[in-house]
């Protein structure tokens, strides 16, 4: 091989190594950020073939949604109750610049991310108590709103880490193990304390109710008595006035009928009388053996 032959050679494997140094490809999955000496120069989110300087380094940032699951955190409710919450969040990276400046990695953002979202966790499930977070209370919705609430407060939370969290879920809460059956014991002395409440406040409203029926009892018992006397009045008084006429009309007559209404009232198969047959009582029998 010539001298030229010999040069050329060499300059083409110096090109080669050049363009090879130099050249990069970006995925479409990923992202990419261009460094100098350690400094941020260019960030390529483009997937292709790209090129930078030789002294130049690359990157690689995740471009996909990322999913983020850390252990257990512990959450104090409103009502003092200590719960093991299970979440796991999805989030993407939007500025790769940010993430290097902030965290330096992918996984150095997302450890900070997942502090965030433990936060976020904690502060909005301790305004609210275990049996809002578990069944939802009142409100069919609730468990959804929590997580809308979480994955918002989350997002502002690392808004300047370069990072969007896309969604924040629980996947289970459960109470600590040392805790679980003092928490039951409390929760049933709390529903035993409500069930006595419930039957003193029925017993209660039973006596009121009791007290009205016997009241309205004696009213309705008493104006019916009243009525009673006031027919019987008149039925006496309609009576008399009867026996008066007929008393007008033929004396002798009605003193017969009260004579034997007399006797039909005070003498029976059994009735033994011992009086004079010459007595008053027994003038209209004397009448009748003349």
């Amino acid at each position: 091989m010539s001298p030229k032959q010999t040069m050329m050679a060499v300059v083409a494997v110096i090109l080669a190594s050049i363009i090879g140094m130099s050249a990069f490809v970006v995925d479409q999955r990923e992202q990419t950020l261009v460094l100098q000496f350690g400094n941020p120069k260019d960030v390529v989110k483009e997937a292709g073939l790209h090129f930078k300087w030789p002294w130049q380094s690359v990157e690689r940032f995740d471009g996909r949604l990322l999913e983020s699951d850390v252990p257990p955190n512990e959450v104090i409710t409103k009502d003092k109750k200590s719960i093991l919450v299970d979440n796991y969040a999805r989030w993407r990276i939007t500025d790769p610049l940010k993430v290097y400046q902030v965290a330096r990695t992918q996984n150095g953002v997302a450890a900070r991310m997942d502090d965030v979202v433990r936060g976020k966790v904690r502060e909005v499930l301790g305004q609210h108590t275990l049996h809002e977070i578990v069944s939802g209370g009142d409100k069919a919705n609730l468990r959804v709103e929590l997580m809308q609430t979480i994955r918002d407060r989350a997002d502002e939370g690392v808004k300047d880490y370069g990072i969007t969290v896309v969604d924040v879920r629980i996947k289970r809460a459960d109470l600590p193990q040392e805790n679980s059956e003092a928490v039951f014991q409390r929760m049933k002395a709390e529903r035993n304390r409500i069930a006595k409440e419930y039957r003193s406040e029925g017993e209660e409203a039973a006596k009121e109710i009791r007290a009205t029926a016997e009241k309205t009892q004696k009213t309705i018992l008493a104006e019916a008595y009243k009525q009673s006397e006031i027919l019987r009045g008149k039925a006496d008084a309609l009576t008399t006035a009867i026996y008066a006429r007929a008393y007008n009309k033929d004396r002798q007559f009605y003193a017969f009928t009260r004579s034997l209404e007399a006797y039909r009232e005070s003498i029976d198969v059994n009735t033994r009388l011992v009086i004079s047959p010459d007595s008053e009582f027994f003038n209209f029998f004397q009448q009748s053996r003349r």
